[in-house]
C-alpha cells in the first residue's frame, strides 16, 4: 500500500549514490574483498550462535532523520545460519527450529553468498497479507513438531521476511551501521514469494504507523540509521505498539463453567523486577473445542498443588496450579489499575478483555517480565547521542 513515506526501494540493476561497494553476483571471493572495505566490518569466523537485538517500548510514534521504520512483524524471530547450501533456523531462545518450516529449507538459494547469518520473522499471513500468530497455531498447533510438506501443503504456508544481515562470507557486518547491512542484504537477496525483503521507510514514522494502525498491525518499529547489531534489547531499536500483545506465563485454570467441557480460564502473570509471578488476569476466549482439549491434556501435566504465584489471583472459580512452565500469546484491550494489592504497585495491574492466540515456545517463561512504556523522544534522544543501552 502507498502510505506517501520516503521507501528505501530501488531496482535490484540501480547503483544508487553511495551505496556499498558490493558486487551482486559470484564468485564470493570478490563480494567479501569488497565486504572487508566497509568500515565496521571485521574478519571473523562463522558464529554458531546469535542473542537476537530486541527493541525497547516507547509511547508514540516520532519522525527523525537518524532513523528508519519498520512494520513491526507478528511471528516467530528467527536467526537463520546458511552455510553451503543448507541451512539452520534458530529461536531467541536458542532453541533449532528448523524442522518445523520444511519450505525455508532452500534461503541459500535466494542468498548470493557462501557463508550469512541474517535476521528475520517467520509469519504465516492472513487473507489480506497480514502476519498472523493465531495462524501461525493453525499451522503448527501448540506445540509445532516436525511437518511434512504434505501435510503444510494444504495448511498454512509460511513466509520468511529477512531485515538485517550479520555475518557474510567471512566478515562479521554486526559493527557496519544499519543502513549500509540493509543495503547490502537488499543486493544478495533475490526475494521470492517465501523469502520477502522487509521494508523500510526513512525519517518519517508517523506516516507509516497510521498506515500500520489502518491496516490493523501490530505496530512499527523505528532502528538509528547509523546504528550497530548488538546482542540484547537496546534503545537503537525502539517499538511502538498499535495492538496489545503480551506473551504471559500460564500459572493456573479455572473450573469450567457454562457450556465449556475442561477449563474455564487460564490464569496468567508476569514476573517482576524480585522474580515473582503476578497475577495479571484470566483469558477464557480464543479457544475452540479442538484447542481447549488440547490445552487442558498440557495443564493436566504440570498441575501442583503449591501455588507459582506471589499471592493468590482473584477468582470466583475454583483454581487449578500448574507449573510455570508455558508461555501464552494474548491479545487485549489496555492495562487496567484495580489497587496494590500485598504491597506490589504492580499487583493491581490487570489485562482487560484478554483473548488468547496461542502458545510460544520461542520464549522462556522467564522472558515474561512487566515492559514499562518509555518517552519515545528521550529514548531516541539517548541513542543518538550514543547511549544504546
Amino acid at each position: 500500500a502507498k502510505s506517501g513515506v520516503k521507501k528505501k526501494s530501488q531496482s535490484e540493476e540501480s547503483q544508487p549514490e553511495n551505496a556499498p561497494a558490493i558486487k551482486t553476483q559470484k564468485p564470493p571471493n570478490k563480494t567479501s574483498r569488497k565486504v572487508e572495505e566497509l568500515k565496521g566490518a571485521e574478519k571473523a569466523a562463522m558464529p554458531r550462535a546469535i542473542t537476537p537485538m530486541l527493541a525497547t517500548l516507547v509511547d508514540q510514534p516520532f519522525n527523525d532523520p537518524e532513523w528508519l521504520f519498520e512494520v513491526k512483524l507478528d511471528g516467530y524471530r528467527a536467526v537463520a545460519f546458511v552455510e553451503n547450501g543448507r541451512t539452520r533456523y534458530v529461536s531467541r531462545n536458542q532453541n533449532e527450529f528448523t524442522a518445523d518450516f520444511p519450505e525455508l529449507e532452500d534461503l541459500g538459494k535466494q542468498l548470493r553468498g557462501e557463508k550469512l547469518v541474517v535476521d528475520g520473522e517467520v509469519c504465516v499471513l492472513d487473507e489480506e497479507g497480514r502476519p498472523s500468530f493465531s495462524l501461525m497455531q493453525q499451522r503448527t498447533g501448540y506445540e509445532p513438531g516436525r511437518v511434512s510438506r504434505r501435510t503444510m501443503a494444504g495448511g498454512r504456508p509460511v513466509v520468511y521476511y529477512i531485515f538485517d544481515i550479520l555475518y557474510l562470507d567471512g566478515y562479521s557486518l554486526m559493527r557496519v551501521d544499519l543502513e549500509q547491512r540493509k543495503e547490502i542484504l537488499r543486493r544478495i537477496l533475490k526475494p521470492n514469494i517465501i523469502f520477502r525483503y522487509s521494508e523500510h521507510f526513512l525519517e518519517e514514522g508517523l506516516p507509516l504507523y497510521q498506515v500500520a494502525r489502518q491496516k490493523s498491525l501490530e505496530g512499527i518499529i523505528a532502528k538509528r540509521r547509523k546504528g550497530c547489531y548488538l546482542q540484547k534489547r537496546t534503545r537503537e531499536w525502539l517499538k511502538i505498539k498499535i495492538t496489545q500483545m503480551q506473551e504471559c506465563v500460564i500459572g493456573g485454570y479455572t473450573e469450567p463453567r457454562g457450556g465449556r467441557e475442561h477449563f474455564g480460564s487460564l490464569v496468567l502473570g508476569l514476573y517482576d523486577e524480585q522474580g515473582r509471578l503476578i497475577p495479571v488476569g484470566q483469558a477464557g476466549t480464543g479457544f475452540n473445542r479442538k484447542s481447549e482439549a488440547e490445552m487442558i491434556a498440557k495443564l493436566r501435566k504440570l498441575e501442583t498443588e503449591k501455588s507459582p504465584f506471589a499471592f493468590k489471583p482473584d477468582s470466583s472459580r475454583g483454581l487449578h496450579y500448574v507449573k510455570p512452565q508455558l508461555v501464552a500469546q494474548i491479545k487485549f484491550t489496555e492495562w487496567t489499575h484495580e489497587g496494590q494489592a500485598k504491597g506490589n504497585k504492580l499487583a493491581g495491574l490487570k489485562m482487560r478483555a484478554p483473548v488468547f492466540l496461542g502458545l510460544r515456545k520461542d520464549k522462556q517463561p522467564s522472558e515474561c517480565r512487566f515492559e514499562a512504556v518509555k518517552s519515545a523522544r528521550r529514548e531516541a534522544a539517548k541513542a543518538e547521542e550514543g547511549e544504546a543501552a
